[in-house]
Order: C-alpha cells, then structure tokens, then sequence
C-alpha cells in the first residue's frame, strides 16, 4: 500500500540559505509520525512545506497519491491541515467562532453554517473538551486551552492528515499529557498525526515512528523504538540516553 504521505528528494531555501536538504521519507496513514530534533534542524519548515505554506524549491510531495501542488488550496485546506506552534489569538473572537472557521473549505462563497456544520462543529468541541468556554473570547484562554481551540479547528476540517507544530511547548504538564492523549484518541478514529516534538519523552511514548533531522538533513526515520537507540540520539542531539522500564511504560534519562 502506498504511504499517505510520500515526500521525495525535497529542498527548501530562504534567501538563498538551504533550510532543508534532499529530503525523502514516507508516513503511513492511521499513525502518529513524530520529527524530533535540534532548534533549527527544520522541522517546523517540513511541516509548513508538507501543507504548502511555503513551496518547496525542489522535489515532490504526494498526498495520498497525488502531487500536492496539483491540488486546489480548497482542496488541499480539506486533505491536510495545520495547528501552528502559536496557538494565541492576539483579538477578541468567541471560541465558537474562532473554531468554526476551520469549515469553511466546505462552504460555498454565500454560504452559511448548516445544521451539519454546526454538529460536525460541535462533535470537535466535545472531542477536545472546548465545550464549556465556547462563548468566551479566545484571547482569554490559557496556552493550554487556546491549544486545544487550535486542534478543534484542525478536526472540523475534516482532513485526514493533521500536522502539530509543537503542540506541548509552552505547556503544564498536565495540558501536555491532555493533548497527547487527544492525539492518541485521534488516531484511533483513523487521522494521520504529523507532529514537531521537543519533548522527547513524550516522543518515546506516543508516537509510532520518528523522523530525525539534524542540521536540514535527514538522519534517519523509522519505528519509534529503532529510531531512539542511543548512537542515534548521541548524533543528533550530542547527549546520552538511558532508558528504564516502569509501570508506566519507558522512563527516559538524558545526560551530557
């Protein structure tokens, strides 16, 4: 079966500066894919190529089959979708509002929300929990809320395919274990999770493969156990790891 997403040869610049070098990888559909590794390596540039934030300078992307510069941005805001790294919204918009603009992909030019709309709207906001402050004005959540808002935008879409930029930075411990339970229940209704991560525990524990980047380049990809070896690690992030069972799964020890 082909890979839902298949990224081949892809390089990306900014003025002249090589940000990602000769890229090729592939992410099956149904699993939570994370790219890990140092500030600057070009993971959240990966991501912002992969929706067509940003076009790449060279090489070919395919999205369940298909050339994804060849797909209308309508279409493509219905395939793919992007919950950025800076979830706060810096003007006064009500939670309800802010999450339904991720159907509009699906609107015509007049239209208005239909009584689908609004229940697909409202099975997002019960998913994610965002239910009980739909009607407060999204400047006014915590970092922890405003991500979840974010992700229930990303799910009334629609697409199959979401990409995470980060989506624990920032984040109390408790809001970062909300969300990464989320993702897990996401992809056990069939979504594709792409995500950015720096906290690598995390990474060990939820995600089904990981991509490491070092310095624009790919390192390696593969399941999340063989990618996380300790030379692996050593390379990318110049530190050493132990790794220890207990009842709660992997426990991970990094040092210089």
């Amino acid at each position: 079966m082909e890979p839902l997403i298949n990224i081949k040869n892809l390089s990306y610049a900014i003025g002249g500066t090589p940000i990602l070098h000769d890229i090729s990888a592939s992410f099956a559909a149904g699993q939570i894919h994370g790219v890990i590794g140092p500030n600057g390596a070009g993971k959240s540039t990966l991501l912002r190529n992969l929706c067509r934030i940003w076009e790449p300078c060279s090489g070919r992307i395919t999205l369940d089959g298909r050339d994804h510069r060849a797909i209308r941005r309508r279409d493509l805001s219905q395939m793919i979708t992007l919950v950025p790294q800076e979830s706060r919204v810096d003007f006064s918009i009500r939670v309800f509002d802010f999450i339904a603009m991720g159907r509009h992909s699906h609107l015509g030019r007049f239209s208005w929300l239909g009584s689908d709309d609004l229940e697909i709207i409202d099975q997002a906001m019960a998913v994610t929990g965002t239910l009980p402050f739909k009607d407060r004005f999204i400047n006014q959540l915590s970092g922890g809320e405003s991500q979840l808002v974010s992700i229930a935008r990303a799910l009334v879409t629609e697409a199959p395919i979401i990409l995470l930029d980060e989506p624990t930075s920032a984040l109390d411990i408790q809001h970062k274990l909300q969300i990464m339970d989320l993702l897990t229940t996401l992809r056990a209704q069939g979504k594709t999770i792409l995500m950015s991560i720096h906290d690598l525990d995390l990474a060990r524990r939820y995600c089904d493969t990981l991509m490491l980047l070092q310095d624009g380049q790919l390192y390696c990809q593969a399941a999340t156990e063989e990618a996380f070896q300790t030379e692996h690690i050593r390379q990318v992030f110049h530190v050493d790891i132990e790794e220890s069972e207990t009842p709660h799964g992997v426990s991970l020890l990094f040092y210089a």
